[in-house]
């Protein structure tokens, strides 16, 4: 499957080339125009914010292009059978590819270690970048769960119900699980990270 468009449709999701009208297709894939238009209608709403999440977590525009792809092809496999597919569906699909990844690669240990090497450690008040890369090496010593909620909300944007949904968790628990996933990252940080609007926003400039 090609790299992720995040301008426009999937580029084979659901078997058809970008442009190619159903009516086009060779063979016998007898896929009702719905599902096509439903995946892709998904894919133009959500593709930004699913290889976003991705890329966060991988640190690789090819592999988050990969996995995002992924995603959207599995929601087309789920359409086909009458399956609700959603955001919190797409992000949960999203979190399964990733563990596969860093599981089969071993990424979160060389990622730990390059973070640990890259580290700005000569300057009291660091830029973005050596800020960014202590906010990165205090959460990969954070416990799985907290670190992936406060990931979820601070960086991928996710809060209240939208963060419940995508947790799988009533409101009220995934409030409790934030509200201490916060304080943890607060004992473990020095106090010149926790608040910093990179903390808030993931980075981003």
């Amino acid at each position: 499957m090609g790299g992720c468009n995040l301008g426009g449709p999937p580029g084979h999701v659901g078997g058809r080339r970008p442009g190619q009208r159903p009516s086009d297709r060779q063979g016998g894939d007898d896929v009702p125009i719905d599902e096509d238009t439903a995946v892709e209608a998904l894919y133009n709403q959500h593709a930004g914010t699913v290889y976003r999440y991705v890329y966060r977590r991988v640190l690789d525009r090819q592999v988050a292009d990969e996995l995002t792809n992924d995603v959207f092809r599995i929601a087309w496999q789920n359409l086909r059978k009458a399956r609700s597919v959603d955001l919190p569906w797409l992000i949960g699909t999203a979190k399964n590819l990733v563990l596969n990844e860093v599981r089969a690669r071993g990424r979160r240990a060389r990622l730990s270690a390059r973070l640990h090497d890259d580290a700005v450690t000569d300057s009291s008040v660091p830029g973005h970048d050596g800020v960014r890369d202590r906010v990165h090496e205090v959460l990969a010593t954070m416990r799985e769960q907290d670190r992936d909620i406060l990931m979820l909300a601070y960086w991928d944007g996710f809060r209240g119900a939208e963060l419940a949904a995508v947790l799988d968790c009533p409101a009220a628990t995934a409030a409790s699980r934030l509200f201490r996933a916060r304080k943890a990252f607060a004992r473990l940080a020095p106090p010149e990270l926790v608040g910093h609007e990179i903390v808030m926003d993931g980075g981003r400039r």
